[in-house]
């Protein structure tokens, strides 16, 4: 264990289990204010183990954790003010549960990348959106840049990983639907709520793709770029002509054009207006039917199509397990979890349980 306590390690321990500094300090039995010193680091000395060892229990974190050196990111860009204005009811406390969550698992993919170097396969572009003349010009670009054929893209998760984006399913919050993160010892990082039905986490991906791609500084601008490249990436208006020429678009049609595609009914009725593929009125009605139905907030289960599940990431949980030999315990002392977060976290079994093999492709 290091020598020097992290204090920021503990801010981040408390909201990542949602506590506030009374309710910690009154089950460590700590006086608030000199737990909030002590959380703030503005004691004169460190605190003494035999303070920090009711905190960790309190708080369910091994001492370990606080003497971690990592330093703690801020939230992306995608996360800031200027771009969550249309999502003002994501709770401060949600962002800040979000915040702890991040930092945790860039932390935990700093220590399994240790032992795993991934290389990419194809080029990851960073352009500027008003340079290429838009963000749909962009997406376009990047389908010729990857060989992306005509039609649906099969699996946008595995185009990410071969171009060297670590994708990452998280149980976020509803309202939080991908985060972005770019470092500078770590992979491009693209986290993804799992509970999201499967056109929405597609969209999303490519929505956080566009944000690693255009996006070095926050813009006014940036979440409606972003949006504009995810659904030209998806389903490119030029390819959409002839679906949407010489037959009337019907929420049923578009539907039968979802399963195709693999985008949002939604998705497909905004492209179909913006190509002038629709009047104002007709796009009016369909919009209306949509809310009708109740589809403006999450379209049918029939209507779906299967998940696309992130392999890289398993890929080095598994060769950890498999191929370097650690078991939950290892990775628990690895993490500085304890082995029941290890196993919620990561499904890490233990005894006699197996788990799939795959190899790690680089």
């Amino acid at each position: 264990m290091a020598s020097t306590f992290n204090h920021e390690l503990l801010l981040l321990a408390r909201q990542y289990r949602g506590r506030s500094q009374a309710e910690v300090a009154e089950a460590a039995g700590l006086d608030q204010g000199h737990y909030s010193r002590i959380e703030r680091g503005l004691l004169n000395a460190p605190p003494s183990e035999e303070t920090i060892h009711p905190i960790a229990e309190v708080l369910d974190f091994p001492m370990s954790f606080f003497f971690q050196g990592d330093e703690i990111s801020g939230l992306p860009l995608s996360v800031h003010d200027a771009s969550w204005r249309k999502r003002a009811s994501v709770k401060a406390s949600d962002l800040k549960r979000l915040h702890a969550e991040l930092n945790l698992r860039i932390m935990h993919i700093r220590r399994y990348l240790e032992a795993v170097d991934l290389d990419a396969e194809r080029p990851l572009p960073r352009l500027d959106a008003e340079d290429m003349g838009g963000a749909d010009k962009v997406a376009s670009y990047v389908r010729r840049a990857w060989m992306v054929p005509d039609g649906p893209i099969g699996s946008l998760t595995t185009l990410c990983e071969r171009a060297g984006v670590l994708v990452v399913q998280c149980d976020f919050v509803e309202k939080i639907d991908g985060v972005t993160m770019r470092l500078r010892d770590l992979p491009p990082l693209i986290f993804l709520n799992k509970n999201a039905p499967p056109d929405r986490m597609r969209h999303s991906l490519a929505h956080e793709l566009g944000h690693l791609i255009m996006h070095s500084v926050p813009t006014e601008t940036m979440e409606e770029e972003a949006d504009l490249f995810a659904g030209e990436l998806l389903a490119p208006l030029s390819q959409l002509r002839a679906d949407f020429i010489g037959g009337k678009i019907s929420l049923e049609r578009l539907v039968q054009l979802k399963k195709f595609w693999k985008v949002s009914v939604a998705s497909l009725l905004y492209r179909a207006a913006r190509g002038g593929f629709l009047t104002s009125n007709q796009a009016g009605y369909l919009w209306r039917q949509l809310s009708a139905r109740g589809w403006r907030k999450r379209e049918p289960d029939e209507t779906q199509f299967a998940p696309e599940l992130p392999r890289l990431y398993e890929q080095v949980l598994v060769l950890h397990e498999k191929e370097l030999g650690y078991d939950a315990e290892d990775l628990s002392k690895m993490l500085h979890l304890s082995l029941n977060e290890v196993r919620n976290l990561y499904g890490i079994m233990s005894g006699d349980e197996v788990r799939r093999h795959l190899r790690l492709i680089k």
